[in-house]
């Protein structure tokens, strides 16, 4: 079953990248099933429990103000742009993990990371708002949180739930000032 949610996380790096926040809460709530369906099957779920629910934290509230509030939606070039830079980036991230690296295990989370990852970058490269790339690099942020979540590095994890932490405040506050100026029209 991970291999399978670690396929759907590279689809839907690639697709979603640069959409709105409804891409961004499905593509989280397939990093933390990911995340959890690896904790079944280790000894130690403890940290892959842990770096799910750091993706839900801080999925929810940049999704929902995404969705709510953010007046700068990706227009068709831009969703084109991505779709191609994301398959590109995809292409990459397969090419960068050579099959005798890992297990055959380890492989596609490792794929499925770094395609999470650039994915997320080039989406936040192309926005225009605030709130968007932080939405771009949060999804990037889940890559990582991945990562650290299947390696069992907890020093990484909370380097990673820092990031995302200050990405969400930078976000709020941005969404804040959006909200704020709405309500002054």
């Amino acid at each position: 079953m991970l291999p399978l949610l670690l396929g759907t996380l590279i689809v839907l790096s690639v697709l979603l990248s640069g959409m709105r926040g409804a891409a961004l809460l499905w593509h989280g709530g397939v990093t933390a099933s990911a995340l959890l369906a690896a904790a079944w099957q280790t000894p130690r779920p403890v940290l892959p429990c842990l770096a799910a629910l750091c993706v839900a934290a801080s999925i929810l509230p940049l999704s929902w103000g995404l969705a709510r509030l953010e007046d700068d939606p990706p227009r068709p070039g831009e969703r084109t742009l991505c779709l191609a830079g994301g398959l590109a980036c995809a292409v990459l991230a397969v090419v960068a993990v050579p099959r005798g690296l890992l297990d055959a295990a380890g492989r596609p989370a490792l794929v499925a990371a770094l395609a999470a990852i650039l994915c997320g970058v080039l989406a936040a490269a192309l926005r225009r708002s605030v709130v968007g790339q932080c939405a771009g690099l949060s999804a990037a942020l889940d890559g990582l949180t991945l990562l650290a979540g299947l390696s069992g590095r907890g020093a990484l994890l909370l380097g990673v739930a820092a990031l995302q932490a200050a990405l969400m405040l930078v976000a709020f506050v941005c969404l804040r000032r959006i909200a704020w100026a709405r309500g002054t029209e």
